[in-house]
C-alpha cells in the first residue's frame, strides 16, 4: 500500500479599500498570436512582452509545451502558458530578462506592490536567488545574453529560497514610485560575484560544467497600487506535503478553514485523472496502489475554484 502526502500554500484576498488594477498587460503569458514552434522569444508568440528565453503553452508542440517542455514538467500557476529566462551560467556572464510595458506610469510617491511566481526547471543543476524587477521610463534591448547593470527597485530576499521544481515560488515586495516608471523588466541584474547561486549536484564540480545553470519558470506578473489604506490583507490556508519525494507513503495537512468542500486530485505528467478525494479532516491520508516510480501533478479544488496545484515524485 502506498500513501500519499500533498503541500500547498493558498492565497485568499480580503480587500479592506478600493480593489487595484493590475497595471501589467497580459499577466500570464496567455493572450497570444501564435502556437509555432519557431524561436524562443516572447515577442515571437504573444503580445505586450519581449526578451525571454522561452514561451511555454499547451498549444505548442513537446520542446515547449505545457506541462513537459525540454526544461522539465511543470504546470502553469494560471492558464495555460508562462515563459523562462536563464538567471545565471557557472561560466559565462548569461542573462536573459523579459520585458513588459506599464497600462500606465506609476504615479509620484505611490506605493506598490510587485509580485510574480518562479519554479526553477527540473533539469538545471543549480539555483539562483538573485532575481528582482526593475522599473524604468524608457524601453531598452533585452532580447541578448548579457548582463543588464541597473538597479532592481526589488529584489529577492536571501531568505526566500527559489530552488523548488515542484511549486511555483512568490517573490515579492514594495517601493515608492517616482512617477516616471513605464516599463518593468524581470531579471537577475547582479554581477557574478553578488549574485546568490547554488550549485544542486555534481554536474557543477565538473571541469566546464555547461549544464550549471539556473534557468526559472514566471508566472502570474502584477503591479498594484496599495491604496489609500495601505493595506491588502491575505488570509493563508497551508496545505503541507512532506517529504518531496518520498517513497510513495503521504499525508495532507493544512492549517486553516475550508469553508466547502475540497477535492485533491492526481495526474499523470500527461494530464491523465489517476484519482481524486474529498479532504475532510486536518491530516488526510489516502492509500493507493496505483501511482509506480514517477513525477505526478495535483490540485487543490473547492467546486469549480482552483486553490493550487504543485508536483511530487514518488519512489519505490
Amino acid at each position: 500500500m502506498k500513501k500519499l502526502i500533498l503541500i500547498l500554500i493558498s492565497f485568499f484576498t480580503i480587500k479592506l479599500g478600493k480593489a487595484q488594477p493590475n497595471l501589467v498587460p497580459n499577466p500570464s503569458f496567455e493572450d497570444k498570436f501564435t502556437c509555432l514552434n519557431t524561436t524562443l522569444l516572447l515577442e515571437d508568440y504573444i503580445y505586450n512582452w519581449y526578451g525571454g528565453r522561452g514561451y511555454f503553452n499547451s498549444c505548442i508542440s513537446i520542446a515547449l509545451g505545457v506541462p513537459s517542455n525540454l526544461i522539465g514538467n511543470q504546470y502553469a500557476r494560471t492558464g495555460n502558458a508562462y515563459c523562462g529566462i536563464y538567471t545565471r551560467f557557472k561560466l559565462a556572464p548569461n542573462r536573459q530578462y523579459i520585458q513588459v510595458k506599464l497600462i500606465d506610469t506609476l504615479q509620484s510617491n505611490g506605493k506598490y506592490r510587485v509580485a510574480f511566481y518562479v519554479s526553477l526547471g527540473d533539469t538545471l543543476h543549480a539555483n539562483c536567488n538573485s532575481i528582482g524587477a526593475y522599473f524604468s521610463p524608457d524601453s531598452f534591448f533585452v532580447s541578448n545574453d548579457g548582463l543588464i547593470e541597473q538597479i532592481p527597485q526589488i529584489q529577492n530576499s536571501e531568505e526566500n529560497d527559489l530552488r523548488s521544481k515542484t511549486d511555483w515560488t512568490l517573490v515579492c515586495d514594495t517601493f515608492i514610485a517616482t512617477g516616471i516608471e513605464r516599463y518593468l523588466t524581470i531579471g537577475n541584474f547582479y554581477t557574478d560575484s553578488l549574485s546568490i547561486f547554488t550549485p544542486l549536484d555534481s554536474v557543477c564540480s565538473i571541469p566546464g560544467g555547461f549544464g550549471c545553470s539556473a534557468y526559472y519558470y514566471i508566472d502570474d506578473v502584477s503591479v498594484t497600487l496599495i491604496d489609500e489604506t495601505g493595506l491588502e490583507e491575505q488570509k493563508h490556508i497551508k496545505f503541507s506535503l512532506y517529504p518531496n519525494p518520498n517513497n510513495g507513503y503521504f499525508s495532507l495537512q493544512y492549517d486553516g478553514t475550508l469553508m466547502s468542500t475540497t477535492i485533491l486530485g492526481v495526474t499523470d505528467i500527461y494530464g491523465n485523472q489517476l484519482d481524486q478525494i474529498e479532504i475532510i479532516n486536518s491530516t488526510t491520508e489516502y492509500a493507493t496502489t496505483r501511482l509506480t516510480s514517477g513525477l505526478y501533478f495535483y490540485t487543490i479544488r473547492q467546486g469549480s475554484e482552483e486553490l493550487g496545484r504543485g508536483k511530487f515524485m514518488v519512489i519505490d
